[in-house]
């Protein structure tokens, strides 16, 4: 133990450093102050390299190792000059030996450390570099804060337009927080102010029913993330029932994160009134329109509408053997032959060129059959005044046409009939007046002509002159007599018409053989029978009268109006021949005429 002591302390045989001054006081002086103020100095800067450590905490591990590592090389210099203070009194030779070779140590430690560590200190920014980079940064800062400053102004200038446009809309805008409370709103509605809203919650403003779907709703968009909607209406008491449509959308944070909800509440309110007024308006407009086609359904009128270019683009109830594709995109050059486009397309353009009215009349063919129109156009005016189509209706009057040209010829029938009737009455008035013995036979006789006459008329008018059925002018005339539907007359023959011409000549010769019948023949007596047949054979109809069981007959002495008028007039009238029969047993007539008589109705 003495030993080591004396290696640290110094033996016997050593001797202070002071000796080797002489100790001189001014060398010693000089030596000893010297030491201390290098210790002092020494020990200061790790003290403030370790208050600047503690300071900076935002250093790196490597960094404060690094420090570390510098501080304990200092403290090992100042220990070392302290030794060296030390010496000066006391030998401790080997003391100041091992505490150098510790410096030394440190020393070697610290400088391989921090050779590493030059080129990251190279590429230090200078002082220079650095108050170069302090004035652009103060440059950079003054442009950043205009920058900031017009952007501001900006902001609050498009809030006022914001606002501005709001005010007075039908348009709220608020922001929620995550746990639903208003933090901002403007333009509320219900009747609230901003104050009333911000800090509440939808429970708190609204009625429960419609508390309870919105904050469903926002609660969904808080879940989910994604933007939601709902179509909600309540009842005020300013404005009565209102409808709105609230739009929610979540917000987020720079992070990334939902920090709460912003939302629009639109009034509907005149939106849904517009629709309910527009739907009822459509609701009529279509009701006008079906009842508008059912009324042209099947009658003779087509309702049309083309455009500039005359082609058709809407066509109501078209005409018979045509339909609507039949002239939908096409115009009058793809349906109308030349003929009719020199009058009907002449006629179109001048109302598209002047914008007036136009009516005509023309013949046009139609589902390939010639139709008589009556055609009435009117321009398509736009809200700008200007002619952009027309609109026209067609009335189909070929009925009309053809009734007329019907009327024409019936009365043209009509006219020569009248003077063919009267021209018979005139020969049979004179007839019957040559062969009657006085005025009292002439009048019987000649009204019960006309009475036949008029019997026949009387069947052909039940069938608009058309004709008459054999059997049925037979009857009537008969019916003059007896019976229709007595025992005594036999009628046997198919079912035929004749013309009108032919009714009336054969009625004339059935009342002179009915008359005569009745008179002196077979339905004079109640045991008389008559059969009348009649057959069509080898293109005649052949007509056979024949009495039986009356009176005997003889050969009459003179000839009467009544074979006169059989032989001489119903023949020759009908293209045919009379023959007339005076047997004992009954009279006998056998008309015959061509088949052409004969007609269909």
């Amino acid at each position: 133990m003495s030993n080591l002591m004396d290696y640290l302390f110094g033996a016997a045989t050593f001797v202070p450093h002071g000796y080797c001054l002489s100790w001189r006081p001014d060398l010693v002086a000089l030596h000893a102050v010297s030491d201390a103020l290098i210790a002092v100095a020494y020990i200061t800067i790790p003290m403030a390299v370790i208050v600047f450590l503690r300071q900076r905490k935002d250093l790196d591990v490597e960094a404060k190792k690094l420090a570390s590592l510098f501080a304990a090389f200092i403290v090992a210099c100042a220990i070392t000059h302290l030794t060296a203070l030390f010496v000066l009194w006391v030998p401790a030779y080997g003391a100041q030996g091992l505490i150098k070779a510790a410096t030394a140590l440190i020393s070697v430690v610290t400088a391989i450390a921090i050779w590493p560590l030059i080129p990251k200190l190279l590429a230090l920014p200078s002082p220079n570099q650095l108050a170069e980079v302090n004035r652009q940064l103060q440059d950079a800062n003054k442009q950043l804060e205009v920058s900031v400053r017009e952007r501001t102004e900006e902001l609050k200038r498009i809030n006022a337009l914001f606002e501005m446009a709001l005010n007075g809309s039908n348009i709220t805008v608020y922001t929620q927080t995550p746990e639903l409370e208003y933090t901002w709103v403007h333009n509320p509605r219900l009747g609230l102010s901003e104050a009333e809203v911000v800090g509440k919650r939808d429970v708190d403003i609204m009625p429960p029913e419609v508390a309870e779907q919105t904050m469903a709703l926002k609660r969904k968009v808080l879940a989910t993330g994604q933007p939601g909607s709902v179509y909600l209406s309540t009842e005020t008491e300013a404005e009565g029932r209102i409808y709105v449509e609230l739009n929610v959308h979540p917000t987020f944070d720079a992070d990334g994160a939902m920090d709460g909800l912003l939302g629009t509440v639109v009034d509907m309110t005149e939106k849904n009134l517009f629709e309910v007024r527009l739907a009822s308006m459509a609701s009529q407009l279509s009701e006008a329109n079906q009842r508008f086609e059912t009324a042209l359904d099947g009658s003779l009128i087509t309702v049309f509408e083309q455009d500039a270019d005359l082609a058709y683009i809407h066509v109501v109830n078209p005409p018979a053997g045509t339909s609507t594709d039949t002239y939908i995109g096409k115009t009058d050059y793809d349906l109308l032959s030349p003929e009719e486009q020199l009058i009907v397309v002449a006629a179109k353009k001048r109302v598209l060129d002047t914008g007036k009215e136009e009516a005509f009349e023309a013949d046009l063919n139609s589902g390939g059959e010639a139709r008589f129109y009556n055609i009435r156009l009117e321009p398509k005016i736009s809200s700008a005044g200007d002619v952009t189509g027309l609109i026209g209706t067609t009335v189909d009057l070929t009925h009309k046409r053809r009734n007329e040209q019907q009327m024409r010829l019936v009365m043209r029938e009509l006219t020569h009939r009248s003077k063919n009737l009267l021209a018979v009455i005139q020969a049979m008035a004179r007839q019957t007046a040559a062969r009657s013995n006085g005025k009292e036979d002439f009048v019987e006789r000649f009204a019960l002509r006309l009475r036949a006459i008029a019997a026949s008329h009387d069947l052909l008018v039940s069938h608009s002159w058309y004709g008459a059925s054999v059997r049925d002018l037979l009857k009537v005339h008969l019916a003059q007599t007896l019976e229709p539907d007595s025992d005594q007359v036999e009628l046997e023959g198919e079912d035929i018409q004749i013309s009108a011409d032919a009714a009336q000549n054969l009625g004339l010769g059935f009342h002179e053989l009915t008359t005569n019948a009745a008179k002196y023949g077979a339905l004079s007596t109640a045991e008389g029978r008559l059969k009348v047949s009649w057959e069509v054979k080898d293109d005649l109809v052949q007509l056979t009268w024949k009495e039986s069981g009356g009176p005997k007959v003889e050969e009459p002495k003179s000839t009467g109006f009544g074979s006169v008028l059989l032989q001489n007039s119903v023949g020759p009238s009908l293209g045919g021949d009379v023959k007339l029969e005076f047997e004992p047993s009954g009279v006998r007539c056998v008309i015959e005429f061509p088949d052409s008589c004969i007609v269909s109705f």
